[in-house]
């Protein structure tokens, strides 16, 4: 019996490590990519972190169209709320339908 004991005991501590070190290496995989998406974000000029605009500093890339528009964070928000007060009106249409 006593043995056992012993063995649950020690695979009990061998779940318990793999499973801190697991999380620890999934927490600096984490980091990293939010390290690159930040740097990432520097790169394209953004304030890193924030994606306050969808400006780019850089106005002389061979990438952009001229005729691209630009929006702004506040744009970007109306906008998003635009597309919500659309949904819950498609909710409330489909709901009716099926009454």
């Amino acid at each position: 019996m006593t043995a056992v004991l012993i063995l649950a005991t020690i695979f009990t501590f061998i779940i318990a490590v793999t499973y801190i070190s697991e999380k620890e290496k999934t927490k600096r995989q984490k980091m990293k990519i939010n390290a690159t998406l930040r740097s990432e974000e520097m790169a394209r000029g953004y304030r890193p972190g924030t994606y306050s605009s969808m400006e780019d500093i850089d106005e002389d890339s061979p990438s952009q169209n001229s005729g691209e528009r630009r929006m702004t964070r506040e744009e970007l928000e109306k906008g998003m709320a635009d597309l919500d007060e659309r949904l819950k009106n498609l909710d409330s249409i489909m709901k009716n339908k099926k009454n």
